[in-house]
């Protein structure tokens, strides 16, 4: 069985509507979508394990949305305020088989390119290093989007 190596990729985004309220958990669960499919596009051998969102709001109020598959819908719990014009959402990516400015430049292009459609602005800050040792070998791995079909 081929070893797929494993590059975690967290960082800070915050969003924000240039006109009026957008449906952002739409938009959200869109953009997890993508990203875990860029990420299979862009190495056959790549395996989503996790890509998981969440944005917390005051009065405890939260969005939390998680893709596991390529393949599948976002899950969802949670939701953003009413009239929410803007967001901080702390994201988790958790790919394996691509190296981690691959994984880096996917979450960024992906983002920049959901912020046009929509028409919102989407600045990212990382608040993850690389590892040190440059990446984790994971053996088991590579039959768990088969399982998930």
């Amino acid at each position: 069985m081929a070893e797929l190596n494993l590059e975690p990729y967290t960082l800070s985004q915050n969003w924000r509507s240039l006109d009026e309220p957008v449906e952002w958990q739409r938009l959200l669960a869109e953009y997890l979508e993508s990203l875990a499919q860029s990420c299979v596009s862009a190495s056959p051998a790549c395996v989503v394990g996790h890509i998981k969102a969440l944005a917390l709001f005051p009065d405890n109020a939260y969005l939390q949305i998680s893709v596991v598959s390529p393949t599948r819908p976002a899950s969802m719990q949670g939701s953003v305020p009413s009239g929410c014009r803007q967001l901080s959402l702390s994201l988790n990516v958790i790919v394996y088989g691509l190296e981690y400015e691959q994984i880096e430049t996917l979450t960024n292009e992906t983002a920049l390119r959901l912020a046009q459609r929509w028409k919102v602005e989407v600045q990212t800050e990382k608040t993850g290093t690389r590892p040190i040792s440059g990446h984790h070998e994971h053996p088991n791995h590579s039959d768990k989007e088969r399982k998930h079909e």
